[in-house]
């Protein structure tokens, strides 16, 4: 991140603005008296140079996929603990547009021709009405031990469902 004293004052480009104050600390406005001639200075620099760093075109996206709330881990067993998923959902938020995701370990617990299969599906509850964006089957049938982190990536909507079953192998 970009530091430097404007008017006596340490400032942070941060996506195009400039933050009064250090890191988090200071009042926490963005702009100030000196933002809009620091930022002509840079758009001017830029305009010189005749080109931008990749760099920082990038970095607003970067800053906005780092941005993910993610819940505590949950825990679902049928049959007695004969299968189980362990799964916490996460959410990032870029505008109007959100996406979740599906973080999980299956587990088989018991040598008994059944494989634990996890459905999972996100989308959003709109008027008590759900709306499904993508879905997708995981199983496992390993019983020494779980399965690696499933990562079901980022998708449309604000919601995931996450099933069990204990099914024939």
């Amino acid at each position: 991140m970009n530091v430097r004293t404007v008017n006596g004052r340490t400032v942070n480009g941060h996506e195009g603005s400039l933050v009064e104050g250090s890191g988090r600390t200071g009042s926490g406005r963005v702009g100030g008296a000196g933002t809009r001639t620091v930022l002509g200075a840079v758009v001017t620099a830029a305009a010189v140079i005749g080109t931008l760093a990749p760099a920082a075109i990038a970095a607003p996206a970067t800053d906005v996929a780092a941005a993910a709330a993610c819940t505590g881990w949950r825990t679902i067993q049928v049959d007695n603990n004969a299968a189980g998923v362990k799964y916490r959902e996460c959410d990032r938020y870029s505008g109007l547009n959100t996406q979740t995701k599906a973080q999980l370990y299956i587990w088989d617990n018991r040598h008994d021709g059944k494989i634990a299969q996890v459905y999972t599906a996100t989308g959003s509850n709109l008027n008590g009405r759900w709306h499904q964006t993508w879905e997708k089957y995981y199983a496992w049938g390993d019983e020494s031990r779980h399965s690696p982190l499933v990562d079901t990536g980022w998708h449309k909507g604000h919601d995931v469902k996450v099933l069990l079953k204990n099914v024939r192998g």
